[in-house]
């Protein structure tokens, strides 16, 4: 019989598999509906939002597959100075999740530490999101270099972006989309390879949150579970996405949300000043 963390866990899947394709993050929202929709304590909260990302690097695995099954074919023949489109690919992955991990690593931490700081942890999010949303909204698009284009620039500056979207509400896909818009990338292009980078990005994640804090706060049966419904959720999010992707502004949900996460902490502001004018 399913307990009701188990149903928690489960919506939460879904929703994380209907929101990490989106330049909302994902993470951020889990994160505001953990805490104060489900009751669920804030460090908790933040552990779980990391290990749910299982299911949708499965989606964008199978959504993509046809693009790591080439990438997969050149592995065992790849070397660092081949300079063709996919070595030049499998080397921009690498590093740039290299980068990631050791940057989301003090990013997270950073996060964590928030944690502490109470009432403030919601508005931080809040703030995340509406930047994250300001960043997508005005980005530079001048739609010229493909997939097969990436550079060492591209790899250090990519790895940077994703690395910072391990504070909750700094949108993983919204940071990286619009970091290669800034480069110059396609549109679908730039889709394709923040896609692309999400894989190694949540296997890093979930590596480095196993050896520090180990599955402490979501059994294995749970996390099953969790993905399975972020898995099957992702999927249909991520066709839906890769159609509409020119036509909505999502931003603007981004920086509504950000705004409403962040009314809690000024009505706490307001307050403590008031308490203080007594």
């Amino acid at each position: 019989m399913l307990t009701e963390m188990t149903w928690k866990i489960v919506f939460l899947g879904m929703l994380q598999g209907l929101l990490e394709w989106f330049p909302i993050s994902s993470q951020g929202n889990l994160v505001l509906a953990m805490i104060h929709l489900l009751g669920i304590g804030r460090e908790e909260a933040l552990n779980i939002s990391v290990n749910l990302h299982l299911g949708t690097m499965f989606a964008s695995l199978a959504y993509f597959r046809e693009d790591f099954l080439a990438l997969a074919k050149v592995l065992p023949n790849y070397h660092l100075r081949h300079s063709n489109g996919v070595s030049n690919l499998i080397t921009f992955l690498l590093f740039s999740s290299i980068i990631s991990g050791f940057i989301g690593y003090f990013v997270f931490k950073i996060a964590e530490i928030s944690l502490t700081i109470g009432e403030y942890f919601s508005g931080a999010i809040g703030f995340a999101l509406v930047m994250t949303g300001l960043l997508h909204k005005y980005s530079t698009k001048h739609e010229i270099r493909e997939t097969k284009d990436v550079k060492i620039l591209d790899t250090l500056l990519l790895g940077i972006a994703q690395g910072f979207s391990a504070f909750p509400g700094i949108s993983r896909s919204g940071i990286t989309i619009s970091a290669l818009l800034y480069r110059k990338f396609k549109s679908e292009a730039a889709i394709t390879l923040s896609f692309l980078m999400s894989v190694p990005a949540v296997l890093m994640a979930m590596f480095g949150l196993s050896i520090t804090a180990g599955f402490v706060y979501i059994g294995i049966a749970d996390l099953i579970l969790g993905s399975l419904s972020s898995f099957i959720t992702g999927l249909l999010a991520i066709h839906v996405f890769m159609k509409t992707a020119q036509k909505v502004d999502l931003s603007v949900f981004c920086m509504t949300i950000g705004v409403l996460a962040l009314l809690p902490t000024f009505s706490y502001l307001l307050g403590t000043v008031n308490l203080r004018s007594y």
